[in-house]
């Protein structure tokens, strides 16, 4: 099979066969309905397993380093860790298959399901894809259930970042004899999360109540009084290149608008936000039938209020093609102080599409919760952080992830993922071509040799770009 072919639809069956870490468990289409789909999941298991007197797996020890106290986290993994990824739309399979490989590396056994309605999981018996009643929170919970009885894990580690910490969350309050612990990364806890990080974003880059970002808001504000940027769709846009590069991006762009330039990065980032919902990537990132849940479910885009920075308005368009909105299924806040099961909760001080005072209120209502704020981070440890899910992951499996917050500084200084750092190099380089382009130094240089000529500078017109 050639590699071009492994995205086509087509060619599941053959890539199921030549992977020999994916396993199946049929599962019903529904409550109400006996039709069967395949569910699939990865489980990846350690190189390197001895039988203790128990019976039980024994895995060597975590390793230690210099960095790292010596007398924490060496026990063995009590249980395996299931992994949940954010989602609904985000496959679980493919994308993750270096990060099961690490773990069982460090004796982790790891299970990760595909979620329904993406990638390997979305077809039903009859290869047709399942149908929009079949997706529902309800079903994606009884299918954790179903992966771990298949599995023949009665407890697990359960990490879970984003939506995935959502099921990680309804996991632990509606079945806690299957949770030995929680690692909950970057949680989402409600649909009012968004508002909050409406709030947060234009705070920092509209308001200009956040110091660090006050004068960047300020010049956000006169470019939209300027009509060089559409501030009604500009909050995705911002809210990407905050997450990719930091205030300091944010900053260098904003200021190359001022000056007539930045219009490339500005267009580019916006066009590849517009496409994410049009060209999906099977076995990656398949939004069209996991939208009943985001939207519909979830209330993702239920306060897109197309106001300055409104970052929710593509998630509102998106919404219309589904029933609307009309409350959650779970309330989790209210459910959350039934958690029983050890927990830590991730945050990056950086997220501003879960900002750390969702996890900071979560950690507060789970009793006995940990929180752990990772300097300089933005969301998804599990997507920019990897390094910090892997130790995550193996101190909840060993039982001491609660001293983690310990070694906060420790943990900031980990790399980030190489997928994170080639798109903030990617960023960076293309905001450094337009602050440096020949066509840059070609205006700097007549703007010389006016200068020279004793030209007077007010007689020079400001020219403002139009951004879409």
């Amino acid at each position: 099979m050639k590699t071009a072919d492994l995205f086509e639809r087509s060619a599941q069956d053959e890539l199921l066969q030549i992977r020999n870490d994916l396993m199946t468990v049929y599962r019903e289409v529904s409550a109400d309905e006996d039709r069967l789909f395949p569910l699939r999941f990865a489980r990846t298991t350690p190189r390197r397993l001895r039988r203790g007197r128990t019976g039980q797996a024994v895995r060597s020890r975590l390793p230690e380093s210099g960095h790292w106290d010596p007398s924490v986290g060496v026990a063995e993994p009590q249980v395996p860790v299931l992994l949940i990824p954010d989602g609904p739309a985000r496959a679980s399979v493919l994308p993750y298959d270096a990060l099961r490989r690490n773990l069982a590396g460090h004796g982790l056994d790891v299970l990760m399901m595909e979620h329904r309605g993406v990638g390997l999981s979305r077809l039903d018996a009859t290869g047709e894809d399942l149908p929009a009643h079949a997706m529902t929170l309800r079903e994606v919970i009884r299918d954790l259930l179903a992966v771990l009885d298949r599995a023949r894990a009665q407890q697990v580690a359960v990490y879970g970042t984003g939506y995935g910490a959502y099921l990680a969350q309804a996991l632990a309050v509606l079945h806690p004899e299957r949770v030995h612990s929680l690692v909950l990364d970057s949680p989402l806890t409600s649909a009012e999360d968004e508002a909050v990080a409406q709030a947060a974003l234009r705070d920092m880059y509209w308001n200009g109540t956040e110091p660090a970002t006050s004068s960047t808001a300020a010049v956000l504000r006169r470019l939209a009084e300027a009509e060089t940027v559409d501030i009604h769709r500009a909050g995705p846009v911002v809210l990407a290149v905050h997450e990719h590069g930091g205030p300091s991006a944010v900053r260098e762009l904003v200021d190359l608008l001022s000056v007539g330039r930045g219009r490339l990065t500005w267009n580019s980032v916006r066009q590849v936000l517009n496409q994410g919902w049009l060209q999906s990537t099977p076995y990656v990132m398949e939004h069209d039938l996991t939208s009943r849940i985001s939207h519909t479910e979830l209330g993702r885009g239920s306060h897109a209020d197309g106001g300055p920075l409104d970052a929710l308005i593509v998630d509102g368009e998106q919404a219309r093609a589904v029933p609307p909105f009309h409350g959650e299924v779970l309330d989790l806040h209210a459910l959350a102080p039934a958690i029983t099961a050890p927990t830590l909760v991730i945050t990056g001080t950086q997220d501003l599409v879960a900002p750390p005072r969702i996890a900071r209120e979560l950690a507060e209502r789970i009793p006995g919760a940990e929180l752990l704020e990772v300097r300089g981070a933005g969301n998804s440890m599990l997507d920019s952080r990897s390094q910090i899910t892997q130790i995550a992951a193996r101190w909840s499996a060993c039982g001491t992830a609660h001293r983690l917050p310990e070694w906060a500084d420790e943990l900031a200084a980990l790399p980030a993922t190489p997928t994170d750092q080639a798109l903030s190099r990617g960023l960076q380089i293309a905001l450094a071509a337009e602050r440096y382009s020949p066509w840059r130094l070609r205006v700097e240089s007549v703007r010389a040799k006016r200068e020279q000529a004793h030209v007077d500078p007010r007689a020079r017109r400001t020219r403002h770009v139009k951004i879409d």
